[in-house]
């Protein structure tokens, strides 16, 4: 059951990870009666973030570390871990890549 449990979550975090690359490229509508009153230019070099494994409602969570935007939610109750383990997870774990935090939450959601 939890090695089913782990690879729906991998799947989960690779669809949630295509789809917000795929609409991250898409122009952002501007609603009628907006104006652009800046120009920001545009760099060459993408932004380089990682992502936090912490807690959203008392669950495992994954987030992107630029915007603190939680991007994924597991099943896995922080109250069912050891308190060490909680402690970890309420300050945060960061994981520089994707795969980095999903292998963090498999060892909790193990």
């Amino acid at each position: 059951m939890k090695k089913i449990i782990a690879a729906t979550g991998i799947i989960l975090i690779s669809c949630i990870l295509i789809s917000s690359y795929v609409s991250a490229g898409s122009p952002k509508n501007i609603s009628s009666g907006s104006t652009i009153t800046e120009e920001v230019p545009i760099t060459s070099e993408p932004v380089k973030s990682g992502y936090i494994v912490s807690v959203f409602a008392g669950k495992i969570a994954i987030y992107r570390e630029s915007d603190k935007q939680a991007i994924f939610t597991t099943d896995c109750l922080v109250q069912d871990l050891p308190i060490e383990d909680q402690e970890k997870l309420k300050q945060g774990i960061y994981a520089p890549t994707i795969r980095e935090a999903d292998k963090i939450i498999a060892t909790y959601c193990s």
